[in-house]
């Protein structure tokens, strides 16, 4: 071998050497952008929607509608209230003394409870007078339904931190998304 074939196989060799030295230097960086992982542990509870309950009384012919925040997480509620043709119905808010009125009826029929329900509170009363038309008076009829839907939203808050009601907000298990408008 001439000693300019060695010449060139060392200088090949060391050029070889030195990109080899340059690039597994900088690989090792970003091999390790790829492969970064992080473990953790514990567990946060999450809260995706308010539970509440409906308590009902009936006292002749009034019916004394509340509902209970029985969830973790502050709520607002609304009620419905449906009843055959035959039964007229009056809905009034028994504001008790000394506090205020807070149950407002929307041209939607539904009644809004405008405070937060905070966990374990119960809204006021809302009491349904059912009065019977003419035509059932002579009828025996010992029972009838005046059905109440009640709704619950989780509390919002806008950027100044004003709580508010977002009625057409929706989960959706299979995505785990939550959605509004």
């Amino acid at each position: 071998m001439s000693r300019k074939q060695l010449y060139r196989r060392r200088t090949v060799f060391l050029a070889a050497f030195a990109l080899i030295l340059l690039f597994g230097s900088s690989l090792k960086d970003s091999l390790a952008y790829f492969t970064t992982y992080t473990t953790t542990r514990g567990s946060a509870r999450l809260v995706l929607g308010s539970k509440t309950e409906i308590k009902e009384e009936i006292e002749g012919f009034i019916k004394k509608i509340q509902i209970v925040n029985t969830g973790d997480a502050d709520c607002f509620v609304r009620a419905r209230i449906y009843a055959g043709s035959l039964l007229k119905l009056t809905e009034s808010e028994s504001v008790p003394e000394g506090g205020a009125a807070h149950w407002r009826k929307d041209a939607d029929g539904w009644w809004y409870y405008e405070s937060v329900l905070k966990p374990g509170e119960a809204t006021n009363v809302l009491s349904v007078e059912i009065g019977v038309s003419p035509e059932l008076m002579g009828l025996d009829i010992d029972n009838f339904n005046v059905i109440v839907v009640q709704e619950s939203t989780p509390v919002l808050y806008q950027e100044d931190g004003t709580p508010y009601a977002d009625w057409n907000l929706s989960i959706k298990p299979e995505e785990s998304e939550v959605t509004g408008s």
